[in-house]
């Protein structure tokens, strides 16, 4: 496939894409993957991703599409690492960032099932660090003015909703983050952090928060919090959790906050786009990620496999259960994929942030645990059905779940940033105008 894939042309095929997939089909109920598709026309999203690959728009990229845990595509292409030459494989790892927020709240959902703890209790509760919490109000020079915090609960963590901040956000708290050595992405690898995320909540509880928690929405690094959260409930660190109740139960062999020396040959390269070619963004021998951290993010630590994160998202589309493997109950995953923050709140930052760092528009969606679900299919104004889950990553890694419908959808690549092209719009698109 030959065919440039650009911005406009593939927002525009998503955007034409017809509406009459936008209706749950009748034959969902039915475990008949071959009713609901053609799964022919699924090729399609290999061809999208072999068009991307000749174009020179990513580097390489992979894609499986599942319904009821049956495998009905899958597609690799492109390289790994275009120096060497290395192919994207089965075995290829990727870096997930932001994909991590999705399992971070499944890990909350998990205790909260165990009865551990409740979406609506106090963080402070947990993390004792939060108890002077504080709020901007204005800044005169170098004085800041603020109010006393109301409370924040773990929900608003999961939802974006804290009040919390990060170090690159517009506004006046990013420089403050960034004084205190809270830079994204970068914080994990201090060894002054060598107490881990316990010193992560030390240095934040010192930052005001932007807004009152619950009254507003801003992308932040608030999961972090989550997954000390889950450290200081269980006694063990976050890493072992995730490996025993999600990341074995599933068979996610190789998903983890770093590579292992070796597993190092696996990690593919990360590249950009810039003025219309393809540069090295980070090497894989030289990234950061073949360290293991000293606090494990739960925001956008996690390295995985194609096969290991379809996994989870397999999980989510059947309601906990995959693979003859219980991993949530069904209840956990319905309060999990259900919309938790309103319009009134979410406002124009969710659907602008939707739009450039999620791969494809914001509109009728409303914020999760953890992702975003569409609320409204006919006001996207794209393919989708009602109750599809969805977030990405940084590195445009992308995916979504449909729990009514069974059906599951993950697409990996290196490309930083995440937004360069409209990748989960364009799976979505392929995906959906697959539907008889």
């Amino acid at each position: 496939m030959t065919a440039l894939f650009t911005r406009r042309s593939t927002l525009a095929a998503a955007a034409s894409a017809p509406l009459a997939a936008l209706a749950l089909p009748s034959c969902v109920s039915k475990k008949s993957p071959a009713g609901m598709f053609d799964i022919g026309r699924l090729s399609a999203a290999g061809e999208m991703i072999d068009g991307l690959v000749e174009s020179g728009q990513i580097p390489g990229g992979a894609v499986r599409i599942s319904q009821h845990g049956e495998l009905l595509f899958e597609h690799y292409a492109g390289k790994a690492d275009i120096a060497c030459g290395k192919n994207i494989a089965p075995d290829t790892i990727y870096r997930a960032y932001s994909m991590t927020k999705p399992v971070t709240a499944a890990a909350i959902m998990l205790l909260v099932e165990d009865g551990r703890l409740s979406l609506d209790d106090p963080v402070t509760a947990y993390v004792p660090e939060f108890s002077d919490l504080a709020v901007y109000v204005s800044q005169d020079g170098e004085k800041i003015v603020t109010e006393p915090a109301g409370v924040m609960r773990v929900a608003h963590l999961l939802t974006h909703t804290s009040g919390l901040s990060n170090s690159w956000n517009p506004g006046p708290l990013s420089p403050l983050y960034r004084k205190a050595g809270l830079v994204s992405a970068k914080y994990v690898y201090d060894p002054e952090f060598s107490a881990g995320l316990s010193e992560f909540a030390a240095r934040l509880g010192k930052i005001p928060l932007q807004f009152q928690p619950g009254s507003q929405w801003l992308y932040s690094i608030s999961p972090d919090i989550a997954g000390l959260v889950v450290e200081r409930v269980t006694g063990t660190s976050f890493s072992a959790f995730l490996k025993a109740r999600i990341f074995n139960p599933l068979g996610m062999e190789d998903a983890d906050f770093y590579v292992p020396a070796p597993k190092a040959e696996r990690l593919a390269s990360m590249y950009a786009l810039k003025e219309g070619s393809l540069i090295l963004a980070e090497a894989a021998a030289d990234s950061p990620f073949l360290t293991k951290p000293c606090a494990e993010s739960g925001s956008a630590g996690l390295l995985c496999t194609l096969s290991d994160y379809h996994r989870f998202a397999n999980m989510l589309a059947e309601f906990g259960e995959t693979g003859g493997a219980r991993v949530m109950s069904r209840k956990s995953v319905r309060t999990m994929t259900a919309p938790h923050v309103g319009a009134e709140i979410l406002g124009d930052t969710f659907q602008k942030f939707m739009g450039f760092a999620s791969g494809g528009s914001g509109l009728g969606m409303e914020m999760a645990l953890g992702g975003a679900v569409l609320t409204d299919p006919a006001a996207a104004e794209k393919p989708g059905l009602k109750g599809e889950y969805t977030w990405g990553g940084a590195a445009s890694t992308t995916f979504f779940a449909v729990p009514e419908a069974g059906l599951s959808a993950t697409l990996m690549t290196q490309l930083f940033p995440s937004g360069t092209l409209p990748l989960r719009d364009m799976l979505k698109t392929a995906v959906y105008q697959a539907m008889n």
